[in-house]
């Protein structure tokens, strides 16, 4: 029978707390590296996983890890952090670690560097794999070990680290008998769909990347080069064709055309929303909640900005265009990885790249970002952030998605989510060129200066 051995190096292991779920694609300024064996280097072409130091809404010290590739690897607690090796960093509190997939690893509770309380691990598909019980470093209580299919294989009693007795199967008494389930599992995991949709986007981001730089030197080493195979030929042709009309659209923003196109985007108008499109929803908004509808997000368009893969290559000027028609006039560059930036436009808030923070400045909040590639004054757009004070304008942001053919994540209930859910397209694109988008919704007090964030993801 397969078995799960879950080995708790406690002075390896991190605390977690329940707060940054979702990141920005790139690596914030300021950010830690460790390599694979947590050992402190110091770049990004180093480094297995990169680490980001925040404060939780009790004012408690935190960070995140993440794999190099953007997923999120751990959430953690801490009183003391050893950048050069993490086996130093003294931990305190709650501890979440992930497999890449998003699925929750373990959940082990810390008490001054000691693991110290509950301690839980799970296998890739997501069933429990052991429930442990730790006291001041020790295994110290009711220990139950899980088959891969869900049964109790064996009870084990430790004190003080000495194994007491063990039998097979038994009865886990952590599981409440009128709901049949162990409360501390659930709420550890009740994220879990969340992060696992975002490791998914994050994944297929990266992958898609991939394949059109292999597309691209592919075509680039035979650009004359005649396939004997006519269906092989026409595919050629045809990715060559794409690649070319993303090329001509960079050429023509480059070209004294920019300012026709500026003087379009001064002048778009939006679509209003049918009121009884949004009744529904009337009830959650408070009279303060109203944005002119002038100066709305309207998610029709930004769609179409990462959707069509033609409208993606944007120049900052265009942006600054875009930006001011949602009543946003002050603007910022953030780093990211090489060659990535965000190009950020915001009223009454920023974002302090040093401390990786966003702050509000005043009342009334917005931001948008866009993110991507840039080069010269040329934006090659692959995700949109944007962020709101308003949970009307959420909402109404939400509301436009699912009249335009987008579903959640599960089946849920979005209006019941205090603003976290997931919204996907019912459908895939069938048009030639156009891409899938994932919206993620999150709304934490701890996270993004309490403000409602969207974030829209090429798949």
């Amino acid at each position: 029978m397969k078995r799960l051995y879950f080995v708790l190096l406690v002075s390896t292991l991190f605390t977690v707390a329940t707060a940054q779920r979702v990141a920005r694609s790139y690596i914030p300024h300021g950010a830690f590296f460790y390599d694979s064996q947590w050992k402190g280097v110091s770049s990004a072409d180093k480094a297995a996983y990169y680490r980001v130091l925040a404060i939780d809404d009790k004012g408690q010290k935190m960070f995140y890890d993440y794999y190099i590739t953007g997923q999120l690897q751990a959430e953690k607690h801490y009183i003391s952090i050893n950048r050069q090796n993490d086996r130093n960093t003294v931990l305190n509190g709650v501890c979440r670690t992930f497999h890449k997939s998003g699925r929750v690893e373990s959940v082990l509770q810390y008490k001054n560097g000691k693991a110290n309380g509950r301690a839980l691990s799970f296998f890739p598909s997501g069933n429990i794999g052991m429930k442990l019980s730790y006291r001041n470093g020790l295994l110290d209580g009711p220990c139950y070990t899980y088959t891969e299919n869900g049964r109790l294989e064996f009870t084990t009693i430790w004190r003080n680290g000495s194994k007491i007795n063990e039998i097979k199967g038994g009865k886990d008494h952590y599981i409440d008998k009128n709901t049949n389930e162990d409360e501390f599992c659930e709420r550890y995991c009740h994220d879990e769909a969340l992060i696992m949709a975002q490791s998914k986007s994050i994944y297929k981001a990266r992958e898609n990347k991939e394949q059109n730089v292999k597309a691209t030197k592919k075509l680039n080493s035979n650009p004359t080069t005649e396939s004997k195979e006519p269906q092989a030929a026409h595919d050629d042709v045809a990715k060559k064709e794409r690649i070319n009309s993303i090329n001509n659209k960079v050429k023509e923003i480059e070209s004294s055309q920019t300012s026709k196109e500026d003087k379009y985007l001064a002048n778009i108008k939006y679509p209003d929303t049918p009121n009884e499109k949004t009744g529904a929803i009337s009830d959650k908004m408070s009279s303060d909640g109203v944005i002119p509808q002038k100066g709305r997000f309207n998610f029709t368009y930004l769609h179409s900005l990462l959707s069509k893969e033609n409208e993606r290559s944007k120049s900052i000027d265009v942006l600054t265009g875009i930006s001011h028609n949602f009543q946003l006039n002050s603007s910022q560059i953030i780093d990211g990885f090489g060659a990535q930036k965000e190009v950020v436009f915001h009223h009454n808030m920023i974002y302090d790249a040093q401390n990786s923070k966003d702050k509000v400045t005043g009342s009334k909040p917005r931001q948008i970002g866009f993110f991507g590639i840039i080069t010269g004054s040329n934006l090659f757009i692959d995700r949109i952030n944007i962020f709101t004070w308003s949970e009307e304008e959420m909402y109404l942001i939400a509301q436009e998605a699912i009249n335009a053919g987008y579903k959640t994540l599960g089946g849920i209930d979005y209006k019941s989510t205090d603003g976290n859910f997931i919204l996907e397209p019912k459908m895939k694109p069938t048009d030639y060129g156009e891409r899938e988008v994932i919206v993620t919704f999150t709304h934490q007090s701890n996270l993004y200066a309490g403000l409602y964030h969207i974030q829209m993801d090429i798949k």
